[in-house]
């Protein structure tokens, strides 16, 4: 079918030299890696796709871009939805209209948010549109893979070097200011003095190595992942982050094992349950949450407040009561008459509060459908297309506490980046097996009398692609 490009078996091949979309694929020197405007493109806008100044208040201009690099990135949205033709694409448009055009009236209605409040209050999930916006970005770019493992690999690298310069050098008395003043230096008496840094890159380094280790075993890459999680427990010191980050290694491991690999994941089974039993019985014990923590003693305010607000009606239940933000007409704060309640400590109850069991069910689908496009795309030898997965993994384990919809873009690059590793190396998601095409297509005669499985999934390349034959 021209215009369509098929993946798996039966596929039909590309042109060598040529991209799925037509364009000629140029390759960044060999002898001078950085010295390419294509590259530093990509090393800027990544940390932007993946929001990690979304609350940063301590850098204003980075702050302030990042809250509108949304808007900014529309044309390559539209360019991108228009002309990729990526995966699930109904699913995440559906849920752009619940949570950026469903969700405000929900909150007028519900709040009494005036319209303009209503509309601000969708900053948050404007980068839903970041899945297409930095897949057509990197299409545009043509930027090679290595190129691009380098540039994630490298801001892994310096989010630990900044993370370690800034605790030998900024000094105590900058710790603690509040949210307004800081969410970097933060302090409170249970975790003492910490910092807040976003971890995007930083856990993705890690899950590559540990993909790499079972790849290519080197006894540096386990010290590496050692040594970022000591940097974690010292100075990072968020246990849900921290703690989902391990889970989400012993599965990558789990699932790197071969044939040791039945064995490893009943092990993990296992493991995991007694865990959980241990867990519930420790919970059951503790007669005061006080001794569990200044933060999840609040969290657990939040939740009782939350689920007694939503369940008192069904309306509420189903399409939620809409989001809010503090420098609107209604907050929170004033609603429930507690300056410390917060939905994004308390996961998926937060999301049902603001966008119902409609908006729960739609954000947890595209999570699940990144999750099988991550895996898809990933292959046996390629580490970074596997971390990938794992990160998806580890969203789904730390969104038990931390709200999906308070930094959706890390979600929507690794959907991005997934499909781009595929489309860059003429392979992509099917239901089945990932199987790359040929550089040199045989003649259209020899091809249609080669036998060959039925493989009938196909994922369109973008409009205008060269068409084999």
């Amino acid at each position: 079918m021209p215009g369509t490009l098929q993946f798996g078996a039966g596929a039909r091949a590309i042109p060598a030299g040529c991209s799925g979309n037509g364009m000629p694929l140029t390759p960044i020197s060999a002898t001078s890696p950085w010295a390419n405007w294509r590259v530093w493109t990509a090393l800027a806008a990544l940390p932007m796709f993946a929001q990690c100044f979304q609350y940063m208040v301590d850098v204003p201009p980075l702050y302030f871009l990042s809250k509108v690099w949304p808007f900014l990135m529309l044309p390559l949205f539209l360019w991108g939805f228009t002309r990729l033709h990526m995966p699930f694409k109904i699913l995440q448009t559906i849920t752009l209209v619940w949570v950026i055009g469903v969700t405000p009236l929900v909150g007028i209605i519900q709040l009494g948010n005036d319209f303009v409040a209503a509309l601000a209050t969708t900053i948050k999930v404007w980068p839903f549109t970041f899945s297409f916006a930095l897949a057509g970005m990197l299409v545009l770019l043509q930027l090679p893979t290595d190129s691009l493992r380098r540039v994630i690999l490298t801001l892994g690298a310096v989010t630990y070097a900044i993370m370690l310069a800034l605790w030998l050098i900024v000094p105590a008395s900058v710790y603690g200011g509040g949210d307004a003043a800081t969410k970097l230096f933060m302090y409170d008496p249970e975790r003492g003095y910490h910092l807040y840094i976003p971890m995007f890159f930083g856990m993705l380094l890690v899950f590559y190595l540990n993909r790499s280790f079972w790849i290519q075993p080197r006894i540096w890459k386990l010290l590496a992942i050692v040594a970022c999680f000591t940097l974690q427990f010292m100075i990072y010191k968020e246990r849900a982050a921290i703690g989902g980050g391990a889970v989400a290694v012993i599965v990558g491991g789990t699932l790197s094992a071969g044939r040791w690999r039945p064995l490893a994941l009943a092990i993990l089974a296992l493991g995991g349950g007694i865990a959980a039993l241990y867990a519930i019985s420790w919970f059951q014990s503790t007669a005061d949450v006080r001794s569990l923590g200044g933060s999840l003693a609040v969290r657990q305010v939040s939740v009782a407040t939350a689920w007694t607000y939503v369940t008192a009606d069904p309306w509420r239940w189903l399409v939620g009561v809409g989001a809010t933000t503090r420098y609107g007409n209604v907050t929170l704060a004033q609603l429930f008459g507690n300056r410390m309640f917060f939905l994004s400590d308390i996961g998926w109850l937060g999301v049902l509060f603001e966008y119902g069991a409609i908006g729960v069910s739609l954000v947890f689908l595209v999570h699940l459908a990144a999750l099988r496009m991550a895996s898809r795309c990933s292959r046996r030898d390629d580490a970074l297309s596997q971390a990938f997965v794992d990160y998806v993994v580890y969203l789904i384990i730390v969104s038990s506490v931390y709200s999906v919809v308070f930094i959706p873009g890390e979600l929507m690059v690794i959907m991005a980046l997934s499909y781009y590793l595929a489309y860059a190396s003429r392979a992509a998601p099917t239901y089945g097996s990932v199987v790359a095409q040929p550089r040199r297509p045989m003649p259209r005669q020899i091809e249609l009398a080669s036998p060959r499985p039925l493989g009938r999934v196909s994922l369109r390349a973008p409009s205008g692609s060269a068409s084999n034959g």
